[in-house]
C-alpha cells in the first residue's frame, strides 16, 4: 500500500504543479489582455479627444460665422429703424406746425410792452 501511496502522492503533486503551472499561464494571459485593452482604451479614447476637438473648432467657427450674420442684420435693421424714426420725427413736427397755426395760443400772441414803473 505505501506503493500505492506514494503513487497517488506523486500524481498529486504533478497535478498540483501542473495545475500552478497553467494558472500562472492564465495569469499571464490575463495580463497581457488587461494591457491590450488599456492600449486599445486609450487609442481609442485618443481618437474620440481627436474627434470631440476637431468638431469643437467647427462648430465655434459656425458659431462665429452666425454671430457676425446677425450683428449685421441686426446693424441694418437699426439703422433702418432709426431712419424710420427720423423720418416719423420730421413728420410729427409739420403736423405740429399746422396745428399751432391753426389756433390761436401763447406762442401767437404778441410779447408784452412794458408798462412804466415796472421792473
Amino acid at each position: 500500500m505505501s506503493a500505492e501511496l506514494i503513487g497517488i502522492i506523486a500524481a498529486s503533486i504533478a497535478l498540483g504543479t501542473a495545475l500552478l503551472a497553467s494558472m500562472r499561464g492564465l495569469r499571464q494571459e490575463m495580463r497581457d489582455m488587461r494591457t491590450e485593452l488599456r492600449d486599445e482604451i486609450r487609442a481609442v479614447d485618443h481618437s474620440l479627444r481627436e474627434e470631440i476637438k476637431a468638431g469643437d473648432d467647427s462648430l465655434r467657427e459656425e458659431m462665429k460665422a452666425s454671430d457676425a450674420a446677425i450683428k449685421e442684420e441686426m446693424t441694418a435693421g437699426f439703422k433702418e429703424l432709426s431712419a424710420r424714426m427720423v423720418d416719423i420725427g420730421d413728420r410729427l413736427s409739420r403736423i405740429e406746425g399746422i396745428i399751432e397755426g391753426m389756433f390761436w395760443g401763447s406762442r401767437n400772441q404778441p410779447p408784452d410792452k412794458p408798462r412804466e414803473g415796472v421792473a
